[in-house]
């Protein structure tokens, strides 16, 4: 049965939250038979808010339970290959554990199998793996379809049948953005809005800026779909400098989109436990190396921020 993760609020409070159920036994858990336990943090990229937001976690752990964690990362989250030699680095120097984001699931494959042959157990986050896929100890993250129908049903809110959106989704290859794109085009075409255009922006804001910027040279865009907030933010940009105005709606929940949110800029965001994500991860991580049974599974939350709420999500 999946285990759904309780939060009392977003972001960086959520660990602020942790009580004794996380810190009991930690300080034993980390000892690893005398030595400081080495965890592998491998993430898509360590260069956007969102990633510094699940390392910011998977570090507070490492505080916490005394384990040595060390992070890698591509520059963009299109550097494949680059993130799988981080795992294969992981794996000749024999760190104890490895939490992993990867940036396209299937050439991750082989990879892992090497990690379980040498006795490493991974902990995957954010992004899953392909369904047949089985050799890591657990899948923390969001139902990234489900976080495209309920952003879509919240942009439904504000538009009328007709309107022209623009979808952003990530790289191809990338099964979290590709599947937020799918929930929400699915929404809005099932409500009679108009989908201009789909195009990767690869999680980037140079590319999501000129992409609505070449799309606004042909068309008016009522909306705008970004699979994360950096692509949404950018999208806004490119909006605004037109005199514009658009509902624009991005995913993550990061801080400059939340004060965006308060601002008036984006529309809204649906939010992710990010830091929860790499907390959990290090947790996870660490009670594989001891033996203990984890369940194969869990499930963050993806509360939908609005103007009308942020106040309880802002720092």
């Amino acid at each position: 049965m999946k285990r759904f993760i309780s939060v009392m609020v977003f972001g960086l409070m959520m660990l602020a939250c942790v009580t004794g159920t996380f810190a009991k036994g930690g300080g034993e858990q980390a000892q690893g038979g005398g030595k400081q336990l080495r965890v592998a943090v491998i993430l898509k990229t360590l260069s956007s808010p969102y990633w510094q937001m699940v390392l910011g976690g998977a570090e507070n752990a490492g505080k916490e339970f005394g384990v040595k964690i060390e992070a890698f990362g591509p520059p963009t989250e299109d550097g494949v290959e680059e993130q799988i030699n981080m795992v294969q680095n992981a794996i000749q120097n024999k760190f104890d554990a490895i939490v992993f984001s990867p940036c396209q699931p299937p050439t991750a494959v082989s990879v892992l199998n090497q990690a379980k042959q040498a006795g490493i157990p991974v902990v995957i986050v954010d992004t899953p793996m392909p369904a047949d896929f089985q050799n890591y100890i657990t899948y923390i993250g969001s139902n990234n379809y489900q976080i495209g129908v309920i952003g879509a049903q919240e942009m439904l809110k504000v538009l009328t049948k007709g309107a022209k959106v623009l979808v952003l989704e990530g790289a191809p290859g990338n099964p979290s953005m590709t599947d937020r794109a799918d929930g929400a085009e699915k929404v809005l075409r099932d409500a009679g809005m108009e989908i201009v255009s789909r195009q990767p922006a690869y999680s980037d804001r140079d590319r999501a800026y000129g992409i609505t910027q070449n799309v606004l040279q042909t068309t008016n865009i009522d909306a705008v779909w970004g699979s994360n907030d950096d692509q949404a933010a950018a999208a806004l940009r490119a909006i605004t400098q037109t005199g514009k105005n658009a509902v624009v709606v991005g995913v993550d929940g990061n801080q400059f989109a939340l004060e965006s949110v308060r601002d008036g800029g984006l529309y809204a965001t649906v939010a992710q436990s990010a830091d929860q994500m790499g907390y959990l991860g290090v947790q996870y991580a660490i009670d594989a190396v001891n033996g203990k049974t984890v369940e194969k599974k869990i499930d963050a939350p993806t509360p939908v921020v609005t103007k009308a709420n942020v106040g309880t999500f802002l720092k």
